[in-house]
Parts: structure tokens; C-alpha cells; sequence
């Protein structure tokens, strides 16, 4: 699932972030604020398609279009 469809408020993994929708710079720019595989986060928030996710104790808000190509688990 990804992280628009993710529950709120579970511990969730990064499972990859999909790069075909996304250039290199925004795939950097994720994997700078610790959108890597394997990562610990928590979505604590969604208001129409952009959500509010805590990954290494910092809060992150992400566009539908970004939050859409992260894949997550539980």
C-alpha cells in the first residue's frame, strides 16, 4: 500500500519509494528526510490526498502526488 491509503497512527516500514513517476532530484530529496527502505514511520494525519507522516521523530507533510509513491508496510 502506499502512504495515502496507510492507517493512521501505525507503525508502518518503507518498503521503496517508486521512481517512475518521480525525478532523481525528488527521489534525493526523499531519501534525505528518511524515506529509505527499511524505515520506521507513522502517518498521523490526511486531509484530502496529502498526509502528515513522523519518520525519525520529525514530522514530514507530503502532496498526494509524493505520498502516492512511497510503499509501505506493516
Amino acid at each position: 500500500m502506499n502512504l495515502i491509503v496507510a492507517p493512521k497512527n501505525v507503525d508502518l516500514k518503507v518498503l521503496r519509494v517508486r521512481d517512475q513517476k518521480l525525478d532523481k532530484s525528488q527521489i534525493t530529496h526523499l531519501q534525505n528526510m528518511g524515506f529509505v527502505e527499511g524505515a520506521n514511520c507513522r502517518v498521523v494525519s490526511d486531509v484530502q490526498g496529502s498526509v502528515i507522516v513522523v519518520i525519525k521523530g520529525v514530522r514530514v507533510g507530503l502532496g498526494k502526488d509524493l505520498a502516492e509513491c512511497i510503499r509501505v508496510t506493516m
